[in-house]
């Protein structure tokens, strides 16, 4: 209930539509209890015809039909209606929940990325999302018509007569019994299943992805037989939760069965000691079936509504999922950014593993500094504590002298560019890419920003210049292409902090020469934070730190730390040695 009453809360764009839908339920269940009361009406009708004027019996007789005529017109319109506005507000509901769902994701940290697969991830935004539209235009729906609808027939059926209604209650506390038991056992199988298919959806995303990968390494067959169990182990749980909910069905439909046998054994019964007519008894067979018939209609949904609560059940679970992340209650706005960044006594741990140890150091605005050491001694961690995808275990860290944990996450961000080592980049054109950060620059800028980028040359090649669509993840492009994009694009963002994590690091020779030529005017008047493999890149850099084990070991100059015969004069030697090495 507290999933239904989420959702509906989610979608109360939609509630003029639920109310639309209410009306035309409550208009298909007053027809469906009148059907019954006029054909009543006209055996009774037939009935005094034969100890009172027969001319006006067949009056009253083809009155009673025009008006069962009219009913029996006006149901299916309403039917109608209610299913046309339940399904607007049942899709209308999908599309909120997926939009508020993607919201909460734009809010999770990197370090919940990291641990959940994007197919497991995209099977709850998708796949359990849709069925939201079966629980809000089928299952809501249906179980509001079927309660009316009950207590409507139970009414008219003790107001007929009360020895039978009591009758026809015998079966009902079999059937409670049966929900219960059905939601208890049916609702975790469809949760399993569910879990399965994100588990196939993510091995599909896996597999697509890598596609080239198992090409190349002529793993098709392992791979074709790692999908099929997960499609045998889905379409397994899917059948054993259906099998399983068809025996229920099938026992709650003989529990209604029952009260009609026994209706019809104790309404017979009375009609031959004359305690009930034959018009009241015909009546009441008929409103038997309406009373049973939205019962078993509700045993029918039920497995529609079990398959709903299990996908809301995976669907609360990721929208609860609490970002670690968070602006503080009282976080201001950053503003007028100067560039100087402080880490304070800073230390992290990813998980129960230490990273960064007591990190010290002061970068004045404007100062070009590299971060360099062997590989996994936390330089990339150290950089992407700076736009908060991660906070620090211990310490903090300040830009401009302000706690950056006490100004809002939005704002910090603005102020900082990055180029990555895995360039990502967008299914579009090569302007919408470099403007992705800058959705208003003009193709002046943009062109700017390539030039400066060195990429230019290479984009005005091809076959639309800056309006040539690069592929999914610039599939259409060398990796030197997609780095030099990707740096153009942190060029036209203009942020006073820029950080480069191994920018030039799939080009070649050639064009690093040229991008680090370009870096020299764009890092200018502006704290640039470099990780880099080779020196080319750091040499002229206000500040090198050398980082060993997690912790700064060596600060200074280039040439400064060679002189010093320490750590970087090593990385310094073994590059000298072999040009192409890399010095971390």
């Amino acid at each position: 209930m507290q999933h239904i009453i989420r959702l509906v809360m989610i979608s109360r764009k939609y509630w003029s539509w639920m109310a639309l839908a209410l009306i035309a339920m409550i208009g298909v269940t007053l027809a469906t209890l009148a059907g019954p009361w006029l054909i009543r009406s006209l055996l009774s009708s037939v009935e005094e015809s034969l100890t009172v004027d027969q001319a006006l019996a067949a009056r009253k007789i083809i009155s009673t039909a025009g008006a069962l005529l009219l009913v029996y017109a006006l149901r299916p319109a309403l039917r109608a209606l209610q299913t046309w506005a339940t399904h607007v507000a049942g899709w209308g509901s999908v599309a909120e929940a997926r939009q508020r769902l993607y919201e909460h994701l734009q809010r999770l940290s990197p370090k919940y990325y990291t641990a959940t697969q994007t197919g497991e991830i995209m099977s709850r935004v998708v796949n359990d999302t849709a069925h939201f539209e079966a629980l809000i235009a089928h299952a809501i729906p249906e179980i509001a018509v079927s309660i009316m609808t009950v207590a409507g027939v139970f009414t008219v059926l003790f107001s007929i007569n009360g020895r039978l209604a009591f009758y026809t209650l015998i079966p009902i506390p079999l059937i409670i019994i049966g929900f219960i038991m059905y939601n208890r056992y049916v609702r975790p199988l469809f949760r399993q299943a569910q879990a399965k298919l994100g588990d196939l959806n993510s091995t599909l995303q896996d597999n697509l992805s890598g596609m080239r990968e198992i090409q190349v390494f002529t793993q098709e067959e392992r791979e074709k037989r790692r999908v099929g169990t997960r499609i045998v182990s889905h379409a397994k749980a899917i059948i054993k939760a259906v099998s399983i909910s068809a025996c229920f069905h099938g026992g709650i439909d003989f529990f209604a069965g029952i009260g009609t046998v026994a209706v019809a054994l104790f309404g017979g019964l009375m009609a031959l000691k004359d305690q009930v007519s034959i018009a009241d008894i015909t009546g009441y067979l008929l409103y038997v079936g309406s009373f049973y018939e939205p019962i078993m209609r509700l045993n029918q949904i039920n497995e529609g509504l079990q398959q709903s609560l299990a996908a809301a059940d995976r669907y609360f679970e990721l929208l609860d999922t609490e970002p670690e992340i968070q602006d503080a209650p009282d976080a201001v706005e950053l503003q007028d950014v100067k560039g100087r960044i402080t880490f304070e006594n800073v230390s992290f741990n990813y998980d129960e593993t230490p990273v960064l140890k007591n990190i010290n150091l002061e970068i004045e605005p404007g100062e070009m500094v590299a971060l360099v050491g062997p590989t996994g001694v936390g330089k990339t961690t150290m950089v992407n504590l700076i736009p908060r995808f991660y906070d620090p275990t211990e310490g903090r860290i300040l830009i401009d002298g302000r706690d950056i944990r006490t100004v809002k996450i939005s704002s910090l961000r603005k102020h900082i560019s990055m180029v990555l080592q895995d360039v990502f980049l967008f299914n579009g054109t090569v302007a919408e890419n470099i403007a992705y950060g800058s959705p208003n620059a003009t193709i002046e800028e943009i062109r700017a920003a390539a030039i400066a980028a060195q990429a230019d040359e290479f984009i005005e090649a091809m076959p639309n210049g800056y309006e040539t669509e690069i592929g999914e993840r610039g599939a259409r492009l060398s990796g030197g292409q997609k780095q030099r994009l990707a740096i153009a694009r942190a060029i036209l963002y203009d942020a006073p902090i820029l950080i480069l994590d191994e920018a030039t690091s799939a080009v070649d020779t050639e064009t690093e020469a040229q991008i680090t030529a370009a870096l020299q005017n764009l890092v200018k008047g502006r704290t640039t934070i470099v990780i880099a493999h080779r020196l080319s890149t750091i040499r002229n850099a206000d500040k090198i730190v050398v980082l060993h084990e997690g912790e700064i070991v060596e600060l200074g100059t280039h040439a400064e730390l060679v002189a010093r015969g320490g750590l970087y004069a090593k990385l310094v030697g073994a590059a000298d040695r072999a040009p192409a090495a890399e010095v971390s």
